[in-house]
């Protein structure tokens, strides 16, 4: 969702809400869930009766004119009510509407077993299905990149300007459709259906946001029916006083009475629209609203990262502790995190090190910092590999480099009897050593 597509209000959104939802909403069956406002539109249906039929109880023709204003008025403060709700409630439809476009079938290059290509429709795709996206094309639907590197454009999605690097293997591997491809090109993997992918469901979510009430709101309410309902006894009661007096009260008095007595008029039209705005307000941040009360909750969070890996994080995974479940050991736990961390990415940023510093050769890095092994591997490097990479987490985590050297030493395992093997470093209790550090600083 970029920043332009957050215009408070459209030309198309007001058109709806003066041709069809202010009026509409008039309907008693839709009004009598706001009973501070049917109540007034009874009262404008009341005069504008009077106004057609000015001698009714007891009434003077002279008084037709009057009637007609006070009907207009009314009338006034009721389409006001309904076309604020209106509105509200258009914007979280071209929400809906706006992700829907961005969702539009686009036409996919799929490729066959035997490497041939074909084209066909974006929704005709299975999970499975390999397909390869070249520059200035839309990512047909969400997968994994399984070959190539490019420069994605993912502002539809995530609203941020800056396109973000997306490449085969490791966290940065997962492509979103909808997105734009804006050099060389991609291969990838499609893993969900038509229909299932990340921006069908942001569409469901938006759309089915519940018009719930807040507590407050309800309080509130329930207050302006109370006041509402108290106001309507005493003017009820006022008519048979002043007949008894034998003093002539038109029935347009009274309802003007009524209404100018129930000063929360305006704000009972407003309820509904003020909790449907502040469900849209954070819907334009990025974060989907499902109900009021979620909006009201939010009142209570002074800040709010909205963060992707890559943009605060950079995927650097540094474990503070762990915690294990019934039936895993904590030894188990520790070696599947650090096989699941290892993985071919520490490859890929060697490899792209080596292109950017020419004078730095293979022989240089230590050999098992180059290993891509996926089993049997324990949470220890060597020494070398350990010291190498000082000035790199110095400069990420904001500790200095003495004393990162003496963490290193602390958890450095001497040779087996001073003899035999190498000088090995835990890497788990460096990476929780550095942490607890950061936390000092």
């Amino acid at each position: 969702m970029s920043k332009k597509q957050n215009k408070l209000i459209t030309k198309e959104i007001l058109n709806n809400a003066i041709k069809k939802g202010a009026f509409l909403k008039f309907d008693p069956r839709l009004m009598v869930k706001n009973p501070v406002m049917f109540m007034v539109e009874v009262g404008s249906i009341l005069t504008l009766i009077l106004s057609i039929f000015p001698t009714l109880f007891n009434g003077n023709s002279d008084e037709r004119i009057y009637n007609i204003l006070i009907t207009f008025i009314l009338f006034i403060i009721l389409l006001f009510a309904n076309f604020a709700e209106s509105i509200a409630e258009g914007r979280g439809k071209a929400q809906a509407a706006t992700l829907r476009q961005s969702k539009k079938d686009s036409k996919a290059r799929r490729i066959k077993s035997d490497g041939s290509e074909e084209m066909l429709n974006s929704s005709e795709l299975k999970i499975g299905d390999i397909v390869l996206v070249k520059a200035g094309e839309l990512i047909p639907n969400d997968g994994e990149i399984i070959e190539g590197a490019a420069s994605v454009d993912e502002s539809a999605i995530t609203g941020e300007s800056a396109p973000v690097m997306r490449e085969a293997g490791g966290d940065f591997s997962s492509v979103t459709g909808g997105t734009t491809v804006l050099t060389d090109f991609l291969k990838i993997k499609i893993l969900v259906g038509a229909g299932e992918s990340f921006l069908d469901k942001m569409i469901n979510l938006v759309e089915g946001a519940a018009r719930q009430k807040t507590p407050n709101e309800i309080a509130l309410n329930t207050l302006l029916i109370a006041l509402s309902l108290s106001f309507l006894v005493v003017v009820v009661s006022l008519y048979p006083f002043i007949q008894f007096l034998g003093v002539s009260l038109p029935i347009s008095w009274l309802v003007a009475l009524l209404v100018c007595l129930i000063p929360t008029t305006i704000g009972g039209g407003l309820l509904s629209a003020i909790g449907i705005a502040g469900m849209d307000r954070v819907t334009r941040f990025n974060v989907i609203a499902l109900s009021g009360k979620a909006v009201e909750s939010c009142g209570d969070v002074d800040t709010m990262i909205l963060d992707k890996t890559g943009t605060i994080t950079f995927g650097n995974r540094l474990a503070n502790e762990f915690y294990e479940v019934q039936g895993i050991s904590k030894e188990e736990m520790i070696k599947a995190c650090v096989l699941s961390s290892l993985k071919e990415r520490v490859q890929k940023d060697l490899q792209k090190f080596l292109d950017e510093n020419p004078q730095i050769t293979k022989e240089q890095i230590p050999l098992d910092l180059l290993s891509a092994s996926g089993s049997g591997l324990d949470p220890h490097i060597s020494l070398q590999a350990a010291l190498v990479q000082i000035p790199r987490i110095s400069q990420s985590s904001k500790i200095t480099k003495e004393e990162l050297e003496k963490i290193i030493q602390e958890n450095t395992e001497s040779k087996f009897l001073g003899i035999f093997g190498e000088e090995k470093v835990n890497v788990l209790a460096v990476n929780i050593a550095i942490a607890k550090a950061m936390k000092k600083e």
